[in-house]
């Protein structure tokens, strides 16, 4: 059984959803960036590291700036691992990591060093936000990943076609489907629920035991406790990002700027039902 998996077997049991905060890897420096991680694991069941990438297509200013931030201090794909690996053993807890990324930097550091590097540290689930589902790579990384007992995630969107949906399901493996509340950037504009309610409907229907996270525009406890309420993990990404953007120019030290951010992080996590 995968560490998600059974994190959402515990949780299950509990009747509780998990809450998955979202970070850039190395943002706003490779010091910060594992001082805020390390205090995040405090207070996510999940977190989800996303690996810094110039031309994105589906991340807001927010993340972008963040992704700009990280390169700027020297970050790349095999120092997201150290960070992770340095992260996972260094803190006492159950928190899963997830490393969000796009294909090509996957291509670029080797798809199959990628899946044993993931296995190596310890890495949950992976996220690969353009990968096409039929794409030859698509078929090394779920098999390879899912071998490693590694969970694969894809993300649905509410313009998405019955068809894709369905093969979106099952190509996600031992994970959660990512379920975004509108179409567009992230952080872009505030939770959808409506959609949130028929996305989740759509994936119980062609799978029941598929567990289903959603993300996109969640900024406020408020809204976390809404989420809640349908979905088994309630990702927020940009808002978060926000806060290590503002300790950043307020010039705070890393011990200091992983708690401005935690502070906040904290109120999402204690939201969730």
């Amino acid at each position: 059984m995968s560490k998600l998996n059974k994190l959402f077997k515990n949780l299950k049991i509990k009747k509780k959803s998990a809450f998955c905060g979202f970070v850039t890897s190395g943002d706003p420096n490779y010091a910060s960036s594992k001082a805020i991680m390390k205090e995040m694991t405090k207070h996510c069941h999940i977190i989800e590291a996303g690996q810094s990438f110039s031309t994105s297509t589906s991340d807001s200013p927010i993340i972008m700036e963040a992704n700009d931030r990280a390169i700027k201090s020297g970050m790349n794909m095999t120092k997201t691992f150290k960070l992770i690996k340095e992260v996972i053993k260094e803190t006492n807890n159950d928190t899963c990591f997830v490393i969000m990324t796009y294909l090509n930097p996957i291509v670029v550091y080797g798809v199959k060093k990628f899946i044993k590097s993931s296995a190596s540290i310890g890495i949950a689930g992976v996220i690969i936000v353009d990968n096409n589902l039929n794409s030859p790579e698509e078929k090394i990384l779920l098999n390879g990943l899912s071998k490693k007992g590694i969970g694969y995630t894809k993300i649905i969107s509410p313009t998405n076609s019955e068809k894709f949906i369905q093969q979106s399901i099952k190509n996600t493996k031992n994970s959660f489907i990512y379920i975004t509340t509108y179409a567009g950037l992230t952080g872009s504009k505030n939770v959808n629920l409506n959609n949130v309610k028929k996305l989740v409907y759509k994936v119980k229907k062609y799978s029941k035991n598929m567990p289903t996270g959603v993300g996109f525009g969640i900024k406020t406890p408020k809204q976390v406790k809404q989420v809640s309420k349908y979905a088994d993990v309630v990702i927020c990404g940009s808002n978060i990002v926000n806060k290590i953007k503002e300790g950043h120019e307020r010039r705070l030290s890393a011990p200091k700027l992983a708690k401005f951010v935690a502070k906040y992080v904290k109120q999402l996590s204690e939201s969730t039902k």
